[in-house]
């Protein structure tokens, strides 16, 4: 009798596991022989056979080496989550959301690619922006806090705005969309980091001090007229004399912005007057037909063609009216060509 109740006793534990509610929860398909032997209830890893792929959370990075326990707190595996606020803490303080996949991977939680990142936010950094440490636009005690900031220049740049002086940019009302002025790929804020589109600054009008043109401060209403900057040079030439003359005071017409007014660009003077790039008379000096130079008004063929007047007498005798000065020679010869 004795022998019978070690034989029915286990055999009767046996079945009785068939109708015992499993420790891992009642939707377990998973067969205990995948982790366990006769061992012992410990899970074997000589023939442990579970594939974590084949879960919602496959293992991967630094998840590879985590105690099973770490996550699974509880027997029944199903009520391990799968986001990562669950396990991991915030030291955002979600100030950039929950989802830690949008910057982080499970190989490190460096971040190596935060330029990139960056550009899918509402401020795509560009130029020197991409050089910022963080920390210089998303300012927290903890180092970690990156709360959503205004994406205007002002919001981050308001102290360097209201603390200039040269020009005052408060005073003078200058706009809060420094982009206006200033390039968003330079690295300083003035010289070449100063966008003066409305009047480039090129040739001799480069490096040139901001007070020459804008005199006591004054950074509005200024004139882009050449004569307005340049009323001496202009007074003051004198070959050709410009003062009193016919010369326009737009310095553009016949200058570049190179320095020293040269060269000189008469392109005008072909096609309004008299061809003197091309032809004949390519290359010839203002004062060889400007005699008097105190007016382009006055002008002579003849100082130059004088030697061969009694030849144009001859050419001429059969031509009504003719006669040998230099209104009637240009009134012939608008071209400066014998064959006009």
């Amino acid at each position: 009798m004795r022998i019978m109740s070690f034989i029915i006793l286990p055999l009767l534990l046996f079945i009785m596991s068939f109708f015992t509610d499993s420790p891992h929860g009642k939707d377990f398909k998973i067969s205990c022989s995948d982790c366990h032997s006769t061992k012992g209830w410990a899970i074997d890893k000589e023939i442990l056979s579970f594939d974590h792929k084949t879960t919602l959370f496959p293992l991967s990075g630094q998840h590879k080496t985590v105690d099973c326990k770490t996550c699974h707190t509880s027997l029944v595996f199903s009520e391990a989550k799968t986001d990562c606020f669950s396990c991991h803490a915030d030291l955002h303080n979600q100030t950039l959301g929950s989802d830690c996949n949008n910057c982080h991977t499970p190989d490190s939680w460096l971040v190596s690619n935060v330029t990139e990142i960056h550009q899918q936010s509402r401020f795509p950094l560009l130029g020197v922006h991409t050089m910022a440490e963080c920390q210089q636009c998303h300012k927290s005690e903890s180092l970690y806090r990156f709360d959503v900031l205004g994406v205007e220049c002002f919001d981050c740049h308001k102290d360097n705005y209201l603390s200039t002086t040269l020009p005052n940019h408060a005073s003078a009302n200058f706009s809060k969309e420094c982009t206006e002025c200033h390039y968003i790929y330079a690295y300083e804020w003035g010289g070449a980091g100063f966008n003066h589109s409305f009047f480039p600054l090129t040739g001799g009008h480069d490096n040139v001090d901001c007070s020459r043109c804008h005199i006591n401060g004054n950074y509005s209403n200024i004139s882009q007229e050449c004569y307005s900057c340049h009323a001496d040079d202009y007074n003051s030439a004198t070959n050709p004399i410009h003062k009193g003359s016919c010369f326009p005071t737009n310095c553009t017409t016949c200058h570049t912005t190179n320095p020293g007014w040269s060269p000189v660009n008469f392109g005008n003077h072909d096609t309004q007057y008299f061809p003197i790039t091309k032809g004949k008379h390519s290359g010839i000096q203002c004062n060889e037909c400007h005699t008097n130079a105190g007016s382009c008004n006055i002008f002579s063929c003849i100082d130059c063609h004088e030697h061969n007047k009694s030849d144009m007498d001859k050419e001429h005798d059969d031509e009504g009216g003719y006669s040998y000065n230099s209104l009637s020679c240009y009134g012939c010869h608008p071209a400066g060509r014998a064959e006009d």
